[in-house]
């Protein structure tokens, strides 16, 4: 449910293979009244609930076993989204599920990895949608940076209606020049290898291209060079709305939103520095699609998922600088200790993966300063996107790594106390585990490669694996446990104790 349209698919699967058996897209704009008023209108409601009984109909009379649905910019704003959401779910079943900026770039990676290898060099992902652009910076496979501007083409005609053609054009440039010192910041221009452009816009735009120059259109990804990109979308200014249809046979509603469109994917290419773009027609709706394949709905467990959030916290920590090594150890340390304790704490695979983002990232803080990083962690992952993490998952992690050191969770801890009560329980777990995979690389030298666990009435005992080269005899690892053990014990009766191999 995006802002300018609503998208529906049906497809069967086999074997991780999927072929598409329905595929539709209803023009219901809900983005234009929200941009103005804040609300959807009863009409808007209306017609998305009929078509979402239609969908019910599609999915029932088809068998579909698994269903999904999401919705992006315009709901996130509207003040009455829960009403629609209420009636959807009386109508058709369908349970809507209001995703994050940051999670529809986790989307938008997922669907683009399907037809772009994106495991090499720097690329940028630029998604323009009806009320946001979703900007993705992805090196070497892993997230980078993920931002969403409210810079969407629906909203943007919402903001300049008065202007038409050329002057809009100048209107919106001046807009988006305005906005470059926050954006520029997020590309690194000169590191970008390359642009991906994705959604219907710069799809239809590189169609216009392909007719304009002479060249095949493929089923694969297209090669746009943003000169005649930019030709195509100064052509398109001078046409009206109504010329556009008919002189370039577009739709009604991708005659008035290809323009704006166009001149923002050509302005982040100009600002990123590369001549041309990639089209692979793929975006989100497919990385929605590769989500339920791979048998996950909001849940942790699909490794794609867990890539993408582990890849965002290694991106976060490069640019702080982050002791990479130290930081690798802890979390395979942590992952031994998680999945040998389960008995234990009976947590899940979510919790599993918060634990691994505060793994990498319990000592970021040191960028700020070593005394007291264990709360300089805090605040800056806090203010910080994890890319495939909401805000609340994000929380969680930081206070993961508030409690890697020092203090315990405690009553006395307002932060900890407004966590609800199973998180807080969550938390304690997680840290006391966290303090441990910490204290078994107590020298940072990646001495302990891994870690065997036995469990009895009164102990928890870990043998270390020791990197080959190493004759260390872990006295401070072995103090380590003793001292940050005591949470664990407390929790779990049984107290930490290294047994030498």
């Amino acid at each position: 449910m995006g802002s300018n349209a609503i998208r529906f698919l049906i497809a069967e699967t086999s074997r991780g293979e999927h072929r598409v058996v329905e595929s539709h897209r209803l023009p219901v704009r809900l983005g234009r009244a929200v941009f103005q008023t804040g609300r959807i209108p009863a009409d808007a409601i209306a017609d998305t609930v009929d078509a979402f009984r239609r969908f019910r109909a599609s999915c029932d009379r088809l068998g579909v076993e698994h269903c999904r649905a999401i919705a992006t910019s315009a709901m996130r704003e509207a003040h009455n989204r829960d009403l629609l959401v209420d009636r959807v779910r009386a109508a058709s079943g369908f349970e809507i599920d209001v995703i994050s900026g940051t999670q529809e770039a986790y989307l938008l990676k997922l669907g683009v990895e399907t037809r772009v290898d994106l495991g090499h060099g720097r690329s940028l992902l630029v998604d323009v949608g009806g009320g946001s652009v979703e900007i993705m910076v992805v090196d070497e496979g892993d997230v980078a940076s993920a931002n969403s501007y409210r810079l969407g083409a629906l909203r943007m005609l919402e903001a300049f209606h008065d202007a038409d053609g050329p002057a809009f054009v100048d209107l919106l440039e001046r807009h988006l020049h305005g906005l470059d010192h926050r954006i520029a910041d997020h590309l690194r221009a000169a590191d970008i290898d390359r642009y991906v452009a994705v959604g219907g816009n710069i799809d239809s735009l590189a169609d216009l291209v392909s007719d304009r120059v002479g060249a095949r259109r493929k089923k694969g990804v297209d090669t746009c060079a943003l000169d005649e990109l930019d030709t195509e979308v100064r052509d398109l200014a001078e046409l009206t709305v109504a010329q556009r249809i008919k002189k370039r046979n577009l739709r009604q509603d991708r005659a008035d939103t290809i323009l704006p469109a166009g001149v923002v994917y050509l302005h982040l290419g100009r600002l990123a520095g590369v001549d041309d773009c990639l089209v692979p027609r793929a975006g989100i709706k497919e990385g929605l699609l590769v989500e339920v394949i791979n048998g996950h709905r909001a849940s942790f467990q699909a490794e794609d998922h867990v890539d993408v959030v582990l890849g965002s916290c290694r991106a976060f920590g490069r640019r702080l600088h982050f002791e990479s090594e130290h930081a690798e150890s802890v979390l395979t340390l942590a992952r031994d200790l998680f999945d040998a304790t389960r008995e234990l704490h009976g947590l899940g695979n979510r919790a599993r993966v918060l634990l691994e983002a505060a793994a990498l990232l319990h000592d970021i803080g040191v960028a700020v300063n070593n005394d007291g990083h264990h709360k300089h962690s805090q605040y800056l992952i806090e203010s910080t996107e994890i890319v495939g993490l909401g805000d609340y998952e994000r929380h969680l992690v930081a206070m993961l790594a508030r409690y890697h050191r020092k203090a315990v969770p405690s009553r006395d801890h307002g932060d900890f106390m407004a966590l609800r009560r199973r998180d807080r329980a969550m938390v304690e777990r997680l840290a006391a585990l966290l303090r441990l995979a910490d204290a078994l690389d107590r020298q940072h030298a990646g001495v302990v490669t891994g870690v065997a666990v036995e469990i009895d009435d009164d102990h928890l005992s870990l043998t270390p694996a020791l990197r080959a080269d190493s004759d260390s005899r872990l006295t401070l690892e072995a103090r380590a446990i003793d001292a940050k053990g005591a949470l664990f014990a407390q929790l779990f009766g049984r107290k930490p104790r290294l047994v030498p191999r």
